[in-house]
């Protein structure tokens, strides 16, 4: 990956977008000259990459036949407006948002479960990338399809950070109101996040299925190629800052052990911490928080299959880290000369 390329990174302000950028750095991405851009009022802004303070330019007026390389993380309606003015000036995207996702003409890819299907797609301007939710999960899941995956039962606990900036206010703000005996405000969820529980993200269909259920029950497939995958999911917003949660059932073919999971999931770089004879013998968001990976922990067979819980960093893990990984792909396979 020697040759540079210039890369605007769209949402940079946002927390997907300042993970992305510190990734590219971290991971020395080759790109000529990095752009921040984002939408709405973002005069006199910066944000970091690496040692290197970036202006925050607005999408409205940023010129993209500047850049090869376009990363989108700044949500869906920003990504309906700007991925085609992007496509127009011969720039390649990737887009982290359900605009494109179960576009069956757009690729939905995460590098580990099916990188290798870029190789059929012949002209190349866009990538989808999955839900925060989705990619972890996917990997998980990956790891066990020689053993003829049929049906998968999971409940996610999803942590505020996934609903950006405003919900990590409302968490602390909250908390610190109950410790002081007064009354919080609600706002950006329907009730009071702060010791709570709430059982639904999105918006709730006429079938009962919230959105983002129907994101695993939608994307899931398509990034295992099993259309006959049976999804069953219930997801759940914790009062957590950083880190998804995922309580697995999975039902096989040819149920593996859990010696021969646990080396499953190691194999295809799955960080395993599953100790049962020690009291803290498992991963929790706490752990993950700031780290690439996906920790699996709780392995263990069931009469049908076999049951798991499986941790990551929804930000870097589940979304930026894609991103980035996407992006190199892209660049190895000569597909941004």
């Amino acid at each position: 990956m020697s040759r540079m390329i210039p890369v605007a990174v769209v949402g940079a302000t946002g927390l997907v977008g300042q993970a992305v950028l510190d990734l590219l750095a971290e991971r020395q991405f080759p790109a000529s000259r990095v752009f921040a851009v984002d939408a709405g009022e973002q005069d006199g802004q910066t944000v970091s990459f690496g040692n290197i303070e970036l202006d925050v330019h607005d999408v409205e007026d940023f010129a993209f036949d500047q850049v090869r390389l376009a990363i989108f993380v700044a949500g869906a309606d920003v990504s309906r407006r700007f991925v085609p003015e992007a496509g127009k000036a011969g720039v390649a995207v990737i887009d982290f948002s359900g605009a494109y996702r179960l576009d069956g003409d757009i690729p939905l890819i995460v590098p580990e479960v099916n990188g290798d299907t870029l190789a059929d797609w012949e002209s190349l301007s866009l990538v989808s990338l999955p839900n925060c939710t989705v990619a972890p999960l996917a990997r998980a899941l990956k790891a066990l399809e020689a053993h003829g995956l049929s049906r998968i039962t999971v409940s996610t606990y999803q942590s505020v950070s996934g609903s950006g900036q405003a919900a990590m206010e409302e968490l602390a703000n909250q908390t610190t109101a109950l410790f002081n005996q007064r009354e919080s405000d609600v706002a950006v969820y329907p009730k009071r996040i702060a010791f709570n529980l709430l059982p639904a993200i999105g918006a709730i269909g006429e079938d009962g299925v919230s959105d983002e259920e129907r994101s695993l029950m939608l994307e899931l497939p398509r990034l295992l190629g099993r259309t006959d995958l049976i999804i069953e999911a219930m997801c759940v917003r914790v009062p957590v800052f950083f880190g998804h949660a995922w309580s697995v059932h999975v039902e096989t073919a040819t149920p593996p052990d859990a010696d021969r999971a646990r080396k499953l999931f190691a194999a295809v770089g799955l960080h395993v911490v599953d100790e049962p004879s020690r009291e803290d013998g498992f991963a929790t968001p706490m752990e993950v928080a700031g780290s690439e990976d996906v920790w699996v922990s709780r392995v263990r067979a069931t009469p049908r299959g076999l049951a798991f819980w499986v941790v990551a960093d929804n930000v870097r893990a589940g979304a930026a880290r894609n991103a980035v990984r996407v992006a190199e792909r892209l660049l190895a396979d000569g597909r941004l000369d």
